[in-house]
């Protein structure tokens, strides 16, 4: 047990903060090296980098980077804003960017929006207070000052997960990478229509708050209308998604259009929501009512029938805007149009094969 004196000696007094000088006594190196053997690594040898290493591990000494980001005008922090922390497309996402800053001395900086441009605005505005070197956001739709602070702030700016298209009257802030939502309702539409569906309906959540899902649902309506299809099957939810809401957007959609045959969901745990409820009335999918998802997460595979979903290339968009941003960082990128990721229809077991195509999972 330790006596009160000895614990007096660790809580009473507070330690002086080991410095860059102190490693580099230790290390026997003048400061400036020792800074550079620590931040600009290719600058020294390697035996000189591993001995301040190790001065540093010996001290336990720990960079401000406070101080470092006063001294050059920016820190090494890069904020990274998603509109909610409840679906793993944003998790996989993370993940790739995580795959490339730390390496390169950066770390994430996580804010959540909940779909609100205000939110979005006070946050930036907060994280432009940390002097970031870079700031990522999701989409492409912001508050006037949400633009005028990112274009004064005068660092790279990433949007993804939308994509700026010049026929939709709408602009990158800097470099943008992700997909047209409104040509992925169109394409889902298509493909349902092939499986030989004729009354198609959406789900989704918080739609209104979302300008991705609004484009998506616009690009769903108009290729029904082109058609000749009915076009206005659409279920909505005030609340968040989970399995429940699901549950109750098909119970809803069943009731007030009978005739539906397809739906389409706004991401696939909505659509296990409403695959469990239909399984528990005895409808039958695929051949009673067809299920859709977006973004192919997890558990889509995994559900019993396999879940005929929309993938989107989230990881790989986390690892280009994390080289983009470096390279752009680094003095080698200048201006870039927006990069178009792509996506992809899955087909599983919850929609009717097309008769071209035959009925295995992928």
């Amino acid at each position: 047990m330790s006596s009160p004196t000895s614990r007096s000696t660790v809580t009473g007094r507070k330690r002086q903060r080991v410095t860059i000088a102190d490693v580099a006594r230790h290390a026997g190196v003048a400061t400036m090296t020792a800074s550079r053997a620590l931040n600009r690594p290719e600058m020294v040898s390697e035996e000189l980098r591993a001995r301040v290493l190790q001065a540093a591990d010996d001290l336990n000494y720990i960079p401000d980077r406070a101080a470092g980001g006063l001294a050059s005008g920016t820190s090494l922090a890069l904020p990274v804003l998603v509109p909610t922390l409840h679906h793993s497309v944003y998790v996989q996402i993370l993940e790739g960017l995580q795959e490339r800053l730390p390496a390169s001395g950066y770390q994430i900086m996580l804010g959540s929006t909940e779909y609100s441009r205000e939110k979005e605005e006070k946050l930036v505005e907060v994280f432009l207070g940390w002097r970031p070197s870079g700031i990522v956001l999701s989409g492409i739709d912001h508050s006037e000052r949400t633009v005028r602070l990112l274009k004064s702030a005068g660092i790279p700016v990433v949007e993804i997960m939308d994509l700026a298209v010049a026929s939709e009257q709408s602009q990158a802030l800097d470099l943008n990478i992700g997909f047209s939502h409104a040509v992925v309702g169109e394409a889902v539409v298509r493909y349902l229509a092939s499986c030989g569906y004729r009354h198609v309906a959406y789900a989704g959540t918080l739609t209104e708050l979302d300008p991705r899902s609004v484009r998506r649902i616009h690009g769903f309506q108009t290729a029904l209308m082109r058609l000749g299809l009915p076009h206005h099957l659409i279920g909505r939810s005030d609340l968040p998604s989970s399995l429940a809401v699901g549950r109750d957007l098909v119970t809803d959609l069943l009731h007030r259009h009978p005739e539906m045959d397809a739906v389409f969901f706004a991401n696939d745990e909505l659509a296990a929501g409403a695959l469990f409820e239909c399984q528990r009335r005895g409808i039958r999918v695929p051949e009673d009512l067809a299920i859709m998802g977006f973004s192919d997460e997890e558990i889509a595979s995994h559900l019993n029938p396999a879940l005929t979903t929309v993938r989107i290339p989230r990881h790989e968009m986390g690892r280009l805007a994390a080289d983009l941003l470096l390279a752009r960082l680094a003095g080698t990128l200048g201006a870039q149009p927006p990069i178009d990721v792509g996506f992809e229809i899955v087909q599983r077991l919850t929609t009717l094969a097309p008769p071209h195509l035959s009925q295995e999972p992928s």
